[in-house]
């Protein structure tokens, strides 16, 4: 005897996305966003689209489909870059461009963000430095053995660009995909642009009011212009994700090759499971170059900055549900002032893109797309209040910073009464002025800790959102240890610049003046010689 299984009917999709528009505003209030601009693809048409707040809030400019946001992420690497010899010989040997982009090349970069940029839309470090950089990065992993996100990948992927090509990034992808697929608002070169339309950058402080950052952070002509550099509106991205999708449906066909029409080719290759992320899992959750693949229901987001906010896999608020099988193919972007995303889904010719002008309390757009998704589909996904997921999210990202100030504080209190700070020039001192690469614009205050030598230089929330900063709220990232020479007086320092890697602590020479630390981060080796 068998039984038929009676899956539910959905709503019609009009009825469902009724109330998409209002929790949408709800996240973005809720999160510090002043603006944001949503597109709906189904079926292959626009069918929804909706703008929130302002561009720029001082000035009244409401955000529109054309207001610009910046959208921040097989051949070996040495064939094509000479400056590539890597210190581990089976990484000089075996890096090729599909293992740095689909992140499974296992070069633990994500602390080099540190010596990169601190902040106040300073680039710390020049352009001419990213191969010396890749080259002394540690191995976290045994090539393709493993996958972490590597945003340098796209940094040496645009240097290899500019090599093959003799053409500039900016001009190399104008001509081949930007001006065939129409995208006139799209560059990484913002005088290319209609400054009237560029949406200003702001940060959320803790109690959600957006704040108006200084300077914008632009990558133009420095070595994350390739992984983070674009400026696009939301009108372009959905011609970006209708060409996708086009191109993904041609040769999934059973054509290897998309026809000479169309812009975008090898989209099998490119879309393909190149590494396995975030193991083990009973459905797919894989990377391709540039995309990440989720089988849902499933964990979602997981290049975002929700989702270290749950401690494990296990722990994130599941996407979908097992009536509606689906796979998902996204990218999540984030640059200061800046977060965005896009979602495609190729069984139903569906995408959804999302550009907001803050970094938010929590990832909106990550939240946005799920309540979009959740709505587009009629997925039930465990009942999941997204509005009151995000507003628990903000919460958790400002708890982290306080954890890091009580700690602290403890540290102070019970172990470090009896020990004097290090001789820093003149006098002892308990407070330094510290300056990432002698700039007046990267001043920062270190303050004696404890055990003689340890300093901290932490930040508040707020501290952090007004100084243009990423947001890392760890208590290891925020302590320099000195190391004293034969006479006591400080050498060096060892800080652990990833704090997700405290095992990789790098040590920096300095110059120590009275009451001044400058920091040169451009001494790029692990633990140099400073004789050398």
């Amino acid at each position: 005897m068998g039984f038929a299984i009676s899956r539910p009917t959905p709503a019609p999709l009009a009825s469902r996305l009724k109330d998409v528009n209002q929790k949408m505003d709800d996240i973005c209030r809720l999160s510090g966003v002043p603006g944001a601009s949503v597109g709906i693809i189904h079926d292959k048409r626009i069918i929804h689209t909706h703008n929130y707040g302002f561009a720029d809030v001082e000035r009244k400019i409401a955000a529109s489909s054309d207001t610009i946001y910046g959208i921040g992420s097989v051949t070996k690497v040495r064939d094509v870059l000479p400056g590539f010899e890597h210190d581990d010989p089976v990484v000089n040997d075996m890096l090729t461009v599909t293992d740095i982009l689909s992140h499974r090349g296992g070069l633990a970069g994500s602390g080099t963000m540190s010596l990169a940029f601190q902040g106040d839309g300073d680039m710390l470090l020049p352009r001419d430095k990213l191969l010396e950089l890749v080259n002394h990065f540690p191995v976290l992993f045994p090539i393709r053995q493993s996958w972490d996100y590597f945003v340098w990948g796209y940094s040496l992927a645009g240097l290899i660009v500019e090599e093959i090509t003799g053409k500039s990034l900016q001009d190399f992808i104008s001509e081949t995909l930007l001006s065939p697929l129409g995208m006139n608002d799209t560059a990484l070169k913002l005088q290319a642009l209609d400054p009237k339309r560029l949406a200003e950058p702001y940060s959320a402080l803790a109690d959600g009011t957006p704040f108006h950052l200084t300077r914008r952070q632009v990558f133009e002509d420095t070595f994350f212009e390739a992984s983070g550099g674009l400026f696009s509106t939301r009108n372009d991205l959905l011609n970006w994700a209708l060409a996708t999708l086009e191109a993904i449906n041609e040769t999934s066909s059973g054509s290897a090759k998309a026809s000479s029409s169309t812009v975008l080719k090898q989209m099998p290759y490119i879309m393909s499971n190149h590494a396995a992320v975030l193991n083990p899992s009973m459905r797919e959750r894989s990377c391709g170059l540039g995309w990440v693949r989720t089988q849902l229901p499933g964990a979602a987001g997981v290049i975002g900055d929700n989702f270290p906010l749950w401690t494990t896999v296990g722990d994130q608020p599941i996407l979908g549900d097992k009536d509606h099988p689906l796979l998902m193919i996204y990218h999540q972007g984030s640059t200061v002032g800046y977060y965005s995303h896009i979602a495609l889904f190729p069984d139903t010719n569906s995408a959804v893109v999302i550009l907001t002008n803050s970094i938010a309390l929590s990832d909106a757009p990550d939240w946005i797309s799920r309540v979009i998704i959740q709505a587009m589909f009629g997925l039930r996904d465990g009942g999941h209040d997204y509005v009151r997921l995000a507003r628990e999210a903000n919460s958790r990202q400002i708890a982290e910073f306080q954890t890091v100030a009580d700690q602290i504080s403890a540290k102070r209190l019970q172990s470090c009464s009896s020990a004097a700070p290090p001789n820093l020039g003149a006098s002892t001192r308990t407070t330094l002025e510290l300056r990432f690469q002698g700039l007046e614009t990267q001043a920062y205050e270190l303050r004696y800790l404890c055990d003689n030598v340890v300093f901290e230089w932490s930040l508040t929330h707020d501290e952090n959102k007004k100084r243009g900063r990423y947001t890392i709220a760890a208590l290891e990232y925020f302590l320099f240890t000195f190391k004293l020479d034969r006479e006591g007086k400080p050498a060096s320092i060892s800080w652990v610049t990833d704090p997700l890697q405290p095992q990789m602590a790098e040590e920096f020479f300095l110059e120590v003046q009275p009451g001044l630390l400058l920091m040169d981060n451009t001494d790029l080796k692990l633990n140099p010689d400073p004789t050398s």
